[in-house]
């Protein structure tokens, strides 16, 4: 059985429900108060490209009676609104993945006006109350800065799928990378430093399953992205090679950034 594959998602969502914890979408968390749980997990998927793989991944999650976040970019092709009303039709709740500073070039009042605009669409075809920035690694620009101008109210939001969180007993796991906090392949995947932690790499899903049935962690915050998680041979071999390829790229810029902040 492959990593990253529909089949080993199921079994972690399975390891997931026999703790007992509750899980909640971003929206459903942020919106019943932070704090209250002891013990949670929060669900997320950034839906960067391939959204058909966001749809098989939350049918797997609507068999298990498991709700999680969808944030779609509004790209042709990956803000698909027959993808998108059926996944929320499944219980799941929509939001907005930005990258409004990038689409912009920095200019603020530009980045607002996207904002507004392609909110508005989301809205047109879906409930969207919470937003999550995009990081694309090999910009300049961090799109979470759009919020030193503005806040997640002033656009009927809930709150922002970052800078929201204060809560500092929580613990965030990201597959970017191709792993479960591969640190050397990340470049924006994380919470604000004054909030949670990450929880220590995982080599496997296996491994992060074993951790979790033994009950290390308590409040655990996880993003994943759908696209990684394929049903075939086929898409398991291509999605292996694109994540490898990213994953070089993003390694040698890392260490042109890291060369840089050190002179």
């Amino acid at each position: 059985m492959k990593d990253f594959s529909l089949r080993i998602y199921g079994e972690l969502l399975e390891v997931i429900k026999r703790t007992g914890c509750p899980v909640f979408p971003v929206r459903e968390h942020l919106s019943h108060g932070q704090g209250h749980n002891p013990a949670v997990f929060i669900l997320r998927h950034d839906v960067d490209r391939r959204p058909g793989r966001a749809l098989r991944m939350a049918d797997v999650e609507s068999l298990h009676g498991i709700r999680a976040t969808y944030y779609f970019r509004m790209l042709p092709g990956v803000f698909v609104s027959s993808i998108v009303k059926r996944i929320e039709s499944l219980g799941h709740e929509i939001g907005y993945h930005y990258e409004v500073l990038d689409k912009a070039k920095g200019e603020l009042a530009l980045a607002e006006r996207i904002f507004i605009q392609e909110l508005e669409e989301m809205r047109s075809i879906a409930d969207v109350k919470t937003a999550a920035m995009h990081g694309n690694p090999f910009s300049t620009r961090d799109n979470r800065e759009f919020w030193t101008h503005h806040q997640p109210a002033e656009f009927g939001l809930v709150g922002e799928a970052y800078v929201s969180f204060k809560e500092k007993d929580i613990v965030y796991l990201t597959d970017t990378g191709r792993g479960w906090n591969r640190a050397r392949f990340n470049v924006r995947d994380r919470l604000p430093y004054e909030c949670g932690a990450f929880m220590p790499p995982f080599r496997s899903t296996w491994d992060l399953m074993e951790a979790l049935r033994e009950r290390r962690f308590g409040k655990v915050y996880l993003q994943i992205h759908p696209n990684r998680w394929t049903s075939n041979s086929y898409q398991w071999y291509s999605q292996r090679a694109e994540d490898s390829c990213l994953n070089a790229l993003k390694w040698v810029l890392l260490q042109i950034r890291k060369g840089r902040s050190g002179r």
